[in-house]
């Protein structure tokens, strides 16, 4: 084994990867994975009760007082996929598409994010023609939904640098991050039967951009559940008494979402005034969102047919008075950094069964004061809707170290192998360095990795270019350290 084999490598490590489903909250089987390729090559392994792995690599000869470095990924991922795709995230495979250029998936979401950043450990796990200190790799589940990671030992944190291999965009070092809620909305669901001769309109949103709903939540990506809820409560407003038979969507609740529909009973003798009003909507939406959802697809579509059962008026009213006015977008910038999000929030996902109504919001913020304020705005709205109201979690925040050696070692890595200036940045999401920092505030940290596009979405995509810069730019950090 050789430097110079360092991407095929990766790219085998990957494709191996893809054929183990890995949702969120489901990382068993990926766990045991990573556990076994441990083993197989001989080294140090742990399993812990989160079904985290952590896997210790010795120093090479002559490198025993080297300070340890730690290489940390997420093995979970986002399973979500195009519509009409049939996908079974819990057992099927991701069929993963080289060109020679860029990594895509078939139908679904690559799990580049994080699976590349998996590969690369095993890589440098793996090639013992490098000269470095003590490794350890330390592998964590659900970051996507809840980071598990907040509740790590801190003893496999033992070291003095982390590398998170958690981003997406080469050239750029992540040195801080947000913190992040969940906030969880829900209420009994009371059904009743529609008012006799009452018709059904059905709402749907499709092909919007949607996205990660942190580094992209500044984007002017339409949310397809907020743009429902805005629509029923223009009916609303404009005489339209409705009642809603259902409401579902989006995939994650920490992406924008792409997709949504919503049925709804009307009166046969406010159809006109029904289709009057969603006229006005749909020109107004195509006029703010018109040039940046270019494949957008709404339908609003009027049948003769009632609903068997709708939920209570003052449910549904309700659920959309909520939806519509509970923070979404972006809530404040930065005025110490130009261009950064300092707090903002997202409405990701809705669902209405035959028990509950429910949606989730996350809210994110570098600013203490801003996260409170946001949470204490979503509380009140709450209790306003008569909504029941938790939070499920808090994800630490990560401060920025003025003294990092390692930022300073990358970016002097990064100019020798590229001839351009490695770009210092903090990002308005979370990533798992906060967990970390909490845990051992003495760790000096980074985040790097290879440009992704269009995580958490179908399109995800991976540039295999970058790939090899970001596996030689590790490589160029083990040795300078070990020197």
């Amino acid at each position: 084994m050789s430097k110079e084999k360092a991407l095929d490598i990766v790219l085998s490590e990957f494709l191996k990867l893809a054929s183990v489903p890995r949702p969120s909250h489901h990382e068993e089987r990926v766990s045991e994975y990573l556990y076994q390729w441990a083993k197989n090559h001989g080294l140090a392994v742990e399993k812990d009760s989160m079904n985290e792995i952590i896997i210790d690599k010795p120093a090479s000869p002559g490198c025993e007082n080297v300070p340890r470095v730690i290489f940390q990924a997420h093995m979970d991922m986002v399973c979500v996929c195009e519509k009409g795709i049939t996908y079974d995230p819990m057992n099927d495979p991701i069929k993963v598409i080289n060109d020679g250029v860029t990594l895509t998936a078939e139908g679904t979401s690559l799990g580049a994010d994080d699976g590349i950043g998996v590969a690369m450990c095993l890589y440098l796990l793996q090639d013992n023609t490098l000269r470095h200190g003590p490794i350890r790799a330390v592998f964590t589940t659900n970051e996507e939904d809840g980071m598990d990671s907040m509740a790590i030992d801190p003893k496999y944190l033992e070291g003095n640098y982390l590398v998170n291999l958690d981003w997406e965009t080469l050239g750029s070092l992540c040195n801080s991050c947000a913190g992040g809620d969940f906030f969880n909305y829900s209420h009994s669901a009371e059904w009743e039967t529609p008012v006799p001769g009452s018709k059904t309109l059905s709402i749907t949103f499709n092909n919007l951009l949607g996205g990660h709903s942190g580094v992209g939540i500044n984007k002017g990506h339409a949310n397809a559940l907020v743009s429902i809820a805005t629509l029923l409560s223009m009916l609303q407003q404009g005489g339209v008494s409705y009642r809603i038979a259902s409401f579902s969507g989006g995939q994650a609740k920490n992406a924008i979402p792409a997709f949504g529909s919503a049925a709804i009973a009307i009166a046969a003798d406010e159809e006109t005034k029904a289709r009057e009003i969603i006229s006005v909507f749909r020109r107004e939406f195509e006029e703010a969102f018109g040039n940046i959802e270019e494949n957008m697809a709404f339908t609003a579509e009027i049948t003769n047919v009632a609903p068997a059962r709708v939920l209570t008026g003052e449910i549904g009213y309700g659920m959309v008075g909520l939806m519509t006015t509970v923070p979404n977008n972006v809530h404040t910038m930065s005025p110490f950094i130009d261009g950064l999000v300092e707090s903002s929030a997202n409405l990701g996902v809705v669902s209405v069964d035959d028990e509950m109504v429910r949606f989730t919001v996350f809210a994110r913020s570098s600013v203490a004061y801003q996260a409170t304020q946001i949470g204490v705005i979503c509380a009140a709205l709450a209790s306003s809707f008569g909504f029941s109201f938790d939070s499920e979690g808090h994800v630490p925040g990560w401060s920025v170290n003025p003294n990092s050696k390692l930022t300073h070692i990358t970016c002097d890595a990064y100019q020798h192998l590229t001839g351009t200036e490695m770009v210092v940045e903090p990002v308005h999401a979370g990533v798992e360095c906060g967990a970390f920092a909490e845990k051992n505030p003495n760790l000096d940290m980074i985040a790097i990795g290879p440009t992704l596009l269009d995580v958490h979405t179908p399109k995800e995509s991976c540039k295999i270019e970058d790939v090899k810069i970001t596996t030689e730019l590790l490589i160029e950090i083990l040795e300078r350290i070990a020197q």
